[in-house]
């Protein structure tokens, strides 16, 4: 009996360690496994992040502004307002003939932009049922909490930007970044089209 007494305190030292690495594995995101938390590299790396999402922040306050802008000439626009970047209706995508859309939306409430969506349609002309939409869904307020999703006609994959590698981090928030850039000028060309279309047809009105 002592032996087992023994024996008990033995059994619980040697599987202790482990648990405690079992949990220290568990609270290690997918983005950092590879990653030496120390590096110069990865400093820099988690900088650039930090930088992008600063530089978004601004990118939202502008379009925020442009669109106070715009919803006095298009009212429609003040709960939703959506962007086509690129409408391709041929293109030949791994061998197959394809159409692609992409396009930007933004949910606005009381003129601040509640969510922003990247989207991009891509569908198999021959072959319908084959399609392959990409989105990414963002919270203005965190942007590391942006959704991804991809769905396929077979198959749907989700992930956060948070979970994914530094790299592939930034490629996200670039994209995010030029893409609320871009829009910003579409909206600015917008007001400027509706003024001048508005400001030719008041000057025909008042040639009497």
């Amino acid at each position: 009996m002592k032996k087992i007494y023994l024996a008990l305190p033995l059994l619980l030292l040697l599987v202790s360690p482990y648990s405690a690495q079992d949990t220290k594995s568990e609270q290690i995101s997918e983005s950092d496994i590879f990653v030496d938390k120390d590096s110069n590299y990865t400093k820099s790396l988690l900088k650039i992040i930090d930088d992008l999402k600063v530089i978004i922040a601004v990118r939202i306050g502008d379009i925020e502004q442009k669109h106070s802008q715009l919803v006095l000439l298009k009212p429609e626009y003040k709960n939703k307002h959506t962007i086509v970047t690129e409408d391709t209706p041929y293109l030949v995508d791994e061998g197959y003939e394809s159409n692609l859309l992409k396009y930007i939306s933004f949910i606005y409430d009381n003129n601040k932009i509640k969510e922003v969506k990247l989207e991009s349609r891509k569908k198999r002309i021959f072959y319908e049922f084959a399609f392959e939409n990409k989105t990414m869904i963002i919270n203005p307020t965190d942007v590391m909490s942006t959704e991804v999703i991809l769905t396929r006609f077979d198959e749907e994959q989700k992930t956060m930007i948070r979970n994914i590698s530094l790299d592939n981090q930034i490629r996200a928030l670039r994209l995010v970044e030029s893409s609320l850039r871009n829009a910003f000028y579409r909206m600015d060309v917008m007001i400027v089209l509706i003024k001048e279309r508005k400001d030719r047809s008041n000057e025909y009105q008042i040639d009497i």
